[in-house]
């Protein structure tokens, strides 16, 4: 018959070894929910570096664009008029017409989308006015030119067309998470001592009407035709001349 000492090492012992296995699994399965939880803001951070990156591009395309139209309306300007031959007898003398410099910079040059094509008389017989509009902020700006854009400068609209978005399912979980992170703050303002699942609900609700929800912006299907995305971008154009245009 074995001591009663040797057994209460025993059970001491095995104690010991089912504590530091506990430990052990504990530590483990904190260390799991530790990487998933850098992994998470690590692939959120990718997300927004992504976006803004490609966001910069676009705005850099655009400010190139503008001022390559801006020093072509300088130059057409300091350009000495060419000389006219003598009318021949009997020929009627034709007015001039005002031309308004047009291309992508042709808003700060005095043209734009008022010079881009308008009969000279409307129905009644009565001159037309040129369409005006108001851009306040760097994106109703950026919105604008691309308008412009597309009228003066046909080889763009193939371009811009292509880059309509085909699969608006595809951004929208990244979006969504770029939202929130954006205006969460402010919606803790406005609504304090809420939880946080009610906060991501109201959120939630906030970006099925925004703008940046990609199924809110102009769509084409997977399988478009090269006419179904100028259509497209002729629809977006429009949304964007009546929210822009001026009302006198």
């Amino acid at each position: 018959m074995a001591p009663k000492g040797g057994n209460a090492k025993k059970e001491a012992g095995r104690a010991n070894k089912a504590e530091n296995k506990t430990k052990k699994n504990a530590a483990a399965e904190a260390e799991k929910e530790e990487h998933k939880e850098a992994d998470k803001w690590q692939d959120g951070a990718k997300v927004n570096k992504a976006k803004e990156e490609k966001e910069e591009k676009r705005r850099a395309e655009l400010a190139r664009k503008a001022e390559i139209a801006r020093l072509l309306a300088e130059e057409e300007a300091s350009a000495p008029s060419k000389v006219k031959s003598a009318p021949k007898a009997g020929a009627k003398k034709v007015a001039a017409k005002p031309v308004k410099p047009a291309g992508p910079g042709a808003i700060a040059a005095g043209g734009g989308l008022g010079a881009i094509s308008t009969s000279e008389k409307d129905k009644g017989g009565k001159p037309e006015e040129p369409e005006a509009f108001a851009a306040t902020g760097l994106d109703n700006a950026l919105d604008l030119l691309e308008v412009v854009t597309a009228k003066m400068d046909k080889a763009s609209v193939g371009t811009q067309a292509a880059g309509i978005e085909r699969h608006p399912e595809r951004r929208y979980k990244a979006a969504f998470e770029v939202y929130k992170e954006r205006e969460l703050p402010n919606v803790r303002a406005e609504h304090p001592g809420l939880r946080l699942k009610q906060y991501q609900e109201l959120l939630h609700k906030q970006f099925q009407k925004s703008a940046d929800n990609p199924f809110n912006q102009v769509t084409i299907a997977y399988d478009a035709t090269k006419e179904d995305k100028v259509d497209a971008l002729k629809k977006k154009n429009a949304v964007v001349e009546e929210r822009l245009r001026e009302r006198s």
